[in-house]
């Protein structure tokens, strides 16, 4: 659910948990993330069911659902807005950002890189 409906809170919880050959970080980890984050998809009652599940049980799915091509149509506009609202709402940063790059004659990098520089500035 967080990789399509938080996919920022998800980037995160990749850089912050250890790296393993599964990724599958600490339910309390998982929950500090998210309980950081002024997504509203992280305060439905359907997010909250899946993280006392995932409390639980880890990474397991009782009634697992089929990545159709639809469903992963739709997780990826879902994810695909989001990111661009993030982007929107903190425009002025990321072109600041790009500027500092460009005119230290360095290549310009991913957007990504500029996300995660926005957000450990707000550690």
């Amino acid at each position: 659910m967080l990789r399509y409906e938080a996919p920022l809170v998800y980037h995160l919880l990749r850089i912050v948990a250890p790296r393993h050959i599964r990724f599958e970080p600490e339910w309390e980890v998982v929950k500090a993330v998210c309980d950081a984050s002024d997504d509203p998809s992280l305060r439905k009652p359907k997010f909250h069911r899946y993280l006392e599940e995932y409390r639980q049980h880890g990474v397991f799915c009782h009634r697992a659902k089929r990545l159709t091509p639809s469903r992963l149509a739709y997780y990826e506009s879902v994810r695909r807005r989001k990111i661009a609202q993030f982007v929107a709402r903190h425009r002025e940063e990321l072109t600041a950002l790009s500027r500092e790059v460009r005119a230290q004659g360095q290549k310009p990098r991913p957007m990504m890189d500029f996300v995660q520089e926005i957000l450990k500035k707000r550690e």
